[in-house]
């Protein structure tokens, strides 16, 4: 494994890290309304029932040197702290963390209420993350509900709760890069910034990768394999007869990202044990990135034959959760919807 430091944080961090979506167990309610509210815990007795192979998944990917894990919507803050206390590696590992959308929640919140419903979201993540400090705690997606006068009060809080220790670093997190040049331009008052960045989406490499540099902003990137469509796995649409080469396609992606010197982590979303050797498994090889597999994996998905293949996504009949979060965002691309 290799590392790189993230940013002014100083932490030495691990340049494939551990996403937190886990598309396999609970579907986002974010995306998905109707199962569960956002933010509602899992129940115990169900998390505990199906926390095997993740524990498992998060003592391989420690063992081989992985160390930054990203947490977002509850069930994955649920999920990592039951991990690291049951393996006992909290120690070993930075974990990053976030309240979802904290600005938009202000705005629908009387202001007499603001410190707490902050301060509560800082020590409901301690808590089921097992942990007495976040390593990151990141402003999610600032761009929702943005006011100057939110965000501002949202910075202030937190470097209090940094100032008692419960937070080390302050990051930010959201899909609109050139929001977030604007405020780190302005405020200069995150320690990283997680944002998307893949061959498909690479704004990132204009308008947030030089600022970061000249700030000493850490770059964490999310979403790498989830191009063109969210929350649709590029690899749906490599061509049968594409010349295999040192990297799989998802290597190529991930190598793809690696070769932009600003960024310190990737953090893709893993399911199972062979997504993770495989993600893994790009620190150990060497050779030239075959950008023209990724071309031709962009042009197929955006072609009719592409358009055929996300119909082809919403007829499966599996039953597992991974194909039932699938088929609803293979419904969504048709309808022309994006989280970017």
């Amino acid at each position: 494994m290799r590392y790189h430091i993230l940013g002014r944080t100083g932490f030495k961090v691990s340049e494939i890290g551990l996403g937190g979506h886990e598309y396999a167990r609970f579907l986002n309610p974010y995306h998905f309304p109707g199962k569960r509210e956002p933010e509602q815990l899992i129940e115990e007795e169900e998390m505990i029932s199906t926390q095997a192979p993740r524990n498992n998944l998060i003592k391989r990917a420690i063992e081989a040197g992985v160390n930054y894990f990203d947490t977002g919507v509850i069930e994955e803050c649920q999920s990592l702290g039951l991990a690291l206390k049951t393996l006992g590696l909290r120690n070993k590992v930075y974990v990053a963390a976030e309240m979802m959308t904290p600005l938009a929640r202000l705005q629908s919140t009387p202001k007499a209420r603001w410190r707490d419903t902050l301060i509560s979201g800082v020590e409901q993540r301690l808590k089921i993350l097992n942990t007495g400090y976040i390593d990151v705690y990141n402003v999610h997606i600032p761009s929702a509900g943005y006011s100057r006068e939110r965000f501002e009060f949202v910075i202030n809080v937190l470097r209090e709760i940094k100032e008692q220790g419960k937070i080390k670093a302050i990051g930010v997190a959201d899909h609109q890069t050139g929001f977030v040049a604007e405020l780190i331009r302005k405020f200069d008052c995150f320690d990283s910034a997680m944002v998307p960045y893949n061959f498909h989406r690479n704004d990132a490499k204009q308008t947030l990768f030089p600022l970061c540099k000249a700030l000493e902003v850490g770059v964490v990137v999310m979403k790498p394999f989830c191009w063109p469509y969210y929350g649709i796995p590029f690899t749906n649409f490599v061509p049968d007869n594409y010349e295999k080469g040192v990297f799989t396609p998802a290597q190529t992606a991930l190598k793809w990202i690696l070769k932009s010197p600003e960024v310190s982590t990737i953090v893709p979303g893993t399911n199972t044990m062979s997504e993770l050797e495989e993600n893994i498994a790009v620190t150990t090889k060497d050779g030239e990135v075959n950008e023209e597999l990724l071309t031709k994996c962009l042009k197929t998905a955006q072609s009719p034959a592409g358009k055929e293949k996300l119909r082809e996504l919403t007829k499966k009949e599996e039953v597992a959760r991974a194909r039932e979060y699938i088929r609803g965002y293979a419904k969504r691309a048709l309808e022309g919807w994006s989280e970017y």
